[in-house]
C-alpha cells in the first residue's frame, strides 16, 4: 500500500533562529514550519515567535495580532504600544481596546473609535460614566445587541423591528455587500448576496441569542423572509443565478451592479409597508431619524400586553464574541 511519510518535526528552535535570521536563506519556509506547529508549542516558544513576528514585516506583524488575541499576556503592551503609536494598524487596534490599561484606551479613544471599534469600545466602556454611547454610530446588529442587554428588548416586535431596520437600509444601500457571485446556498436554501454579509449575519446571530420562549419562531420566521425574497428574485431573475466569469473586467462589473440593483429593488418591495411607508421619507445617511422611529415603536410595543415577552435572559447569560473578526 502506498502512503505518504511526513518528514519528523525538528526542534522548533531551528525554525526560530532560520525565521530570524534574514540573511539565512531560510525565512519562508521557517515561518510556514512555525505557522503550522504554532498553537501545539509550549508557551515559552510561543511568546518568543509572537515577539519576533512583531519585531518583522506588516503581513507577520498582522499574524501575529490576531494570534495574540487568543494567546494574550499583558507582557506584550510595551511593544505593542510602541507599534500602535507608530503604525495604527487595525487588528492592532482591536488588541488595544480589548486588553491595555483603560487609561491609555480613554486617552488614544480618538484614534480608535473608526468603523466597528466604536462598539467595542463601547463594550469596553459601557461601566464607565464618561463614555456616552452615540447609537447613530452602530450597525443594526449592534444596535439590537446593546438595547437587549439595555433591557429594551422586550418583545418579538422590537427585535422585529430592527431586524426590518437592517434589511430597508440595506436595500437603500446603506451598507455594501458581496457583488462577485448571486447567489450561495444555506442547506437546501438559495440565498441572494445581498444578504450574504457579516451584518446580517450578525443580526440573525443576536436574535438567535433571545432566550425566550418564542426565539425559534422568531428567528425561524425572519431567515423565511430572506429565504422568501432571495426565492422570488430568482424566479423573477433567472438569467441572473448562471451568469459565469466574463473576461472583460468593465462588462462585468456593469453587469454585477445592474443585479445589485435589482437585487436591492426587490429586497425594497417586500419590507413591510408599516415601515417602508414611514421609512421612505427619511434620508438613508440620517440614522437619528430612523432610531426616533424605533424607539416609538417600542414604546408602543411595550404598552401591548398581547406582545410583551416572557422569560427574558438576564444579562450574564447572553452570549458574545469578543474578537472582532
Amino acid at each position: 500500500m502506498e502512503y505518504w511519510r511526513r518528514e519528523h518535526n525538528k526542534p522548533i528552535s531551528i525554525a526560530v533562529k532560520g525565521y530570524v535570521d534574514k540573511t539565512s536563506g531560510k525565512v519562508d519556509e521557517s515561518r510556514k514550519e512555525i505557522k503550522r506547529r504554532f498553537d501545539g508549542l509550549d508557551w515559552r516558544y510561543q511568546k518568543q515567535i509572537l515577539f519576533a513576528f512583531l519585531q518583522s514585516g506588516a503581513t507577520d506583524r498582522d499574524w501575529a495580532y490576531r494570534k495574540l488575541y487568543s494567546f494574550w499576556d499583558d507582557c506584550f503592551i510595551p511593544a505593542l504600544q510602541e507599534l500602535w503609536e507608530k503604525y495604527h494598524e487595525t487588528p492592532l487596534s482591536w488588541l488595544v481596546i480589548q486588553f491595555f490599561p483603560i487609561d491609555y484606551v480613554k486617552k488614544h479613544i480618538n484614534e480608535l473609535d473608526e468603523g466597528r471599534n466604536y462598539f467595542f469600545l463601547y463594550k469596553r466602556m459601557e461601566d464607565d460614566k464618561d463614555f456616552v454611547l452615540d447609537p447613530t454610530r452602530l450597525n443594526e446588529a449592534d444596535l439590537l445587541h446593546v438595547r437587549n442587554m439595555r433591557g429594551l428588548v422586550k418583545t418579538k416586535k422590537d427585535a422585529e423591528d430592527i431586524f426590518y431596520l437592517l434589511m430597508y437600509r440595506l436595500s437603500r444601500g446603506a451598507y455594501d455587500f458581496k457583488k462577485r457571485h448571486v447567489v450561495t446556498y444555506h442547506g437546501k436554501y438559495p440565498v441572494i448576496s445581498i444578504f450574504d454579509n457579516r451584518i446580517v449575519e450578525g443580526m440573525m446571530q443576536e436574535i438567535e441569542r433571545l432566550y425566550h420562549l418564542d426565539h425559534y419562531k422568531l428567528e425561524k420566521g425572519l431567515q423565511g423572509w430572506i429565504y422568501m425574497v432571495s426565492e422570488n428574485y430568482l424566479n423573477e431573475n433567472k438569467e441572473d443565478e448562471n451568469i459565469g466569469f466574463l473576461f472583460d473586467k468593465k462588462e462585468e462589473e456593469v453587469i454585477y451592479e445592474r443585479i445589485a440593483r435589482k437585487m436591492k429593488d426587490t429586497c425594497h418591495r417586500y419590507i413591510p409597508e408599516e415601515y417602508a411607508k414611514v421609512w421612505d421619507s427619511f434620508d438613508i445617511s440620517d440614522m437619528r431619524s430612523f432610531l426616533n422611529d424605533i424607539e416609538k415603536r417600542h414604546e408602543k410595543n411595550t404598552n401591548n400586553p398581547k406582545k410583551r415577552m416572557n422569560h427574558l435572559p438576564e444579562k450574564d447569560t447572553i452570549m458574545s464574541d469578543n474578537a472582532p473578526f
